[in-house]
């Protein structure tokens, strides 16, 4: 059941209903059944799989609240580590995990193998084993709401990653209806619709234009680096914007939950731009990765030594180097086993590496030219740049594998072939090659709307649009919103091709 189709809409509706009739107390309960019947519904009998890792947690965090060793918290990282390698690389292991249940009959649930939202509940389970294992959380004696966190529907297909002491109160909390709620909770899933059916598929529609089959394609140069930004663009516009339908979703029940943007694109630093994107995952991995490894005891100790002979500052930059490339290694390995994320996250790893490494005189750049570095020209650039590296650094991974992937930048340089425009193959007309795979009407559609969308992520990033919404004549109000509706309904892509998914809820 995906998170833009009618299905939900009317699952949304039906449960909100109920979920304000019922008595305070018995509100988590409800919410507990509405997940495991969402997850029934999207992967049906794998709800077995974040139900054995509520199991797990929940055993092993009541043996923590007493008993820390650290031999059985490695036992217990293994176990849920395990379990998701088990389904999500089972495929290619001997005749995959697809033909074995097709073997045994079941070929028609062998496409919903995977859990949806696997990798995201078992980083969430490993962050609440983790917190009961340090003393920052106790342990959750009741089963059914730890369960509960595992399995709160909105967040199931691509996150936010969620921390249980952040949220764990406000699911069992009693909530009373809230008109205000409801409303911004409803003009935010509306943006996510906006964002993933009007503008993403369409860029979908003009990346895959170039790249199909690129090998036979006559596009080349200009087109190509276009390519890069219809990815990079195309993958915000569908993770950002299934993200406002979730974080819509849980408002309307009085719930609120972690952004997981923040204007990326406005992003003047590679680093920068990772603590804007994704941000629940850049997080956990800074707390549960990079923390683990520079503040244990061998890092410590080797800052200690090594700091005597090459300076204390130049020890603690190689330990942070280190951290790093764990944490890029682990945020490769977490998106997929392959060389594609590899160098994906080698690349971004290098990039900060660098940056941490000459940090000493990037800041002496800094502070002798603050003018310049303060300055509207600057600022652009470096806005560019960083929006250029990390649409390269997307790029690599929508690639079969490396090979193709440098093959395909080198196409950048090489001279236009075929017709004027470089006319793709397949293509009815010069016109409908230079838009790119686009009608006409598409086209302009594209543009007016990615307009609309900067003009408000800049709006946004100085003041709640839905506040700004809120502060207008109604007439003015229900104007914008119901030309946003009108524009969901008739510009929104329904057929051609799969807009049932997301890009990310593979994870």
């Amino acid at each position: 059941m995906s998170l833009v189709s009618l299905y939900f809409l009317i699952f949304l509706a039906v449960f909100t209903l109920v979920y304000y009739l019922l008595p305070g107390k018995v509100q988590w309960v409800w919410l507990l059944i509405a997940g495991l019947a969402f997850y029934v519904l999207c992967s049906y009998g794998l709800i077995i799989v974040p139900v054995l890792d509520a199991v797990i947690v929940y055993f092993f965090g009541k043996y923590f609240e007493t008993n820390k060793r650290k031999l059985l918290m490695l036992i217990e990282l293994i176990l849920l580590f395990g379990i998701l390698l088990l389904f999500k690389y089972a495929g290619r292991i001997g005749s995959g995990w697809s033909g074995f249940l097709t073997g045994f009959g079941f070929g028609q649930i062998a496409s919903y193998a995977v859990p949806i939202g696997l990798s995201y509940f078992t980083i969430m389970a490993v962050a609440y084993s983790v917190d009961v294992f340090r003393g920052t959380i106790q342990a959750e004696k009741n089963f059914a709401k730890l369960l509960l966190f595992l399995t709160f529907f909105p967040v199931m297909t691509q996150g936010p990653i969620l921390r249980y002491d952040e949220v764990s109160k406000q699911l069992i909390a009693y909530h009373k209806f809230s008109y205000q709620n409801l409303t911004f909770g409803i003009q935010r899933i509306l943006w996510g619709f906006f964002k993933k059916l009007v503008i993403s598929e369409r860029l979908a529609l003009v990346s895959m234009a170039i790249t199909e089959g690129w090998g036979k394609s006559s596009y080349t140069g200009i087109w190509v680096i276009a390519s890069f930004f219809a990815f990079s663009f195309r993958l915000y516009m569908d993770f950002s914007g299934c993200i406002d339908i979730v974080i819509g979703t849980a408002e309307i029940l009085g719930i609120r939950l972690p952004e997981n943007f923040n204007h990326s694109y406005m992003s003047k630093s590679i680093p920068e731009f990772w603590r804007r994107w994704h941000i629940t995952l850049g997080t956990w991995l800074k707390d549960y990765v990079m923390y683990s490894i520079t503040m244990s005891r061998p890092a410590k100790q080797f800052t200690k030594k090594a700091g005597k002979k090459i300076g204390r500052k130049a020890a603690a930059t190689i330990v942070t180097c280190i951290g790093i490339l764990f944490v890029w290694l682990v945020y490769a390995l977490w998106h997929d086993i392959s060389a594609i994320f590899l160098v994906s996250g080698a690349f971004y790893a290098a990039i900060i590496i660098l940056g941490t490494v000459f940090d000493p005189l990037i800041k002496k750049f800094r502070k002798r030219f603050s003018a310049l570095v303060e300055s509207v020209p600057y600022k652009v650039f470096m806005t560019v740049r960083t929006l250029l590296l990390s649409t390269i650094g997307a790029y690599f991974v929508f690639m079969p594998t490396v090979k193709d992937g440098a093959q395909y930048l080198a196409t950048i340089f090489k001279m236009p072939t075929g017709a004027i425009m470089q006319m793709a193959e397949g293509s009815s007309s010069i016109l409908e090659a230079s838009f790119l795979g686009l009608d006409l009407p598409d086209m302009i559609i594209l543009i007016l709307c990615f307009i609309l969308w900067i003009v408000v992520s800049r709006l946004d990033a100085k003041k709640d649009v839905r506040v700004r919404l809120k502060d207008m004549n109604i007439v003015w109000r229900w104007i914008i919103l119901l030309v946003l509706v009108m524009a969901v309904v008739l510009f929104g892509k329904y057929g051609g091709f799969d807009t049932g998914s997301f890009v990310y809820q593979a994870f």
